[in-house]
């Protein structure tokens, strides 16, 4: 899917990256909100097998009903962002 409002996945990667960075702990609806990357389940997958992101996912509980019931909720965390590919020094003579 291409076009002139569709971004690449890394781009959406390095959003939710931002945003987790100064929001440990957040939730994917927080994320959803914030980061406007359509489905966040996708980009999270993509960022830890593909783009080399690291996420750490937690439980967190959420009030709900009016404030009467609460239930759990996945959380998400940066651990790291993936390293810089390293030039290698090759003598050009």
């Amino acid at each position: 899917m291409s076009g002139p409002g569709v971004d690449s996945r890394g781009a959406q990667a390095e959003r939710v990256a931002d945003y987790l960075a100064p929001h440990p702990d957040a939730t994917g609806a927080e994320l959803a909100a914030a980061c406007d990357v359509g489905s966040v389940t996708r980009v999270l997958s993509a960022m830890v097998r593909e783009l080399g992101y690291g996420i750490r996912t937690g439980w967190r509980w959420v009030p709900c009903v009016n404030g009467t019931k609460r239930r759990r909720v996945r959380t998400y965390s940066l651990t790291h962002r993936p390293a810089l590919a390293r030039q290698l020094a090759l003598p050009l003579e």
